[in-house]
């Protein structure tokens, strides 16, 4: 019975595998890398370093890595890269963002309309 028990929870644990937040902070150098170079003008969905993010996008000194909105473009949420500056919380065309400090120049974002 024990080793049935252990054996659920070590397949429950792959099965839910790790999450945005712990891929983020194990895979700065392919994240920074894209951070670093992506153009203001490449915006779109990506896959870095076995994480799919719904968009990745330069925007001022920062750059989005989105993981998931509320629904189609509302309450968008992710991570940010921000190596000038920590992130203030700030309202932005009708959007309150906000930000969270997780490790270096990255960021847990929010936005909420």
């Amino acid at each position: 019975m024990r080793r049935l028990a252990v054996c659920a929870a070590l397949m429950t644990l792959v099965a839910c595998g790790p999450s945005h937040e712990e891929l983020i902070l194990r895979a700065p150098p392919e994240l920074e890398r894209v951070a670093q170079t992506i153009a203001p003008d490449d915006a779109g969905e990506r896959t870095v370093a076995g994480i799919e993010f719904l968009d990745v996008y330069h925007l001022r000194d920062r750059v989005y890595f989105v993981t998931g909105e509320a629904a189609a473009g509302v309450d968008p949420h992710g991570y940010v890269w921000s190596p000038e500056r920590p992130p203030a919380h700030e309202i932005n065309g009708g959007a309150a963002s906000t930000f969270e400090h997780l490790r270096g120049a990255w960021y847990r974002w929010s936005d909420s309309y």
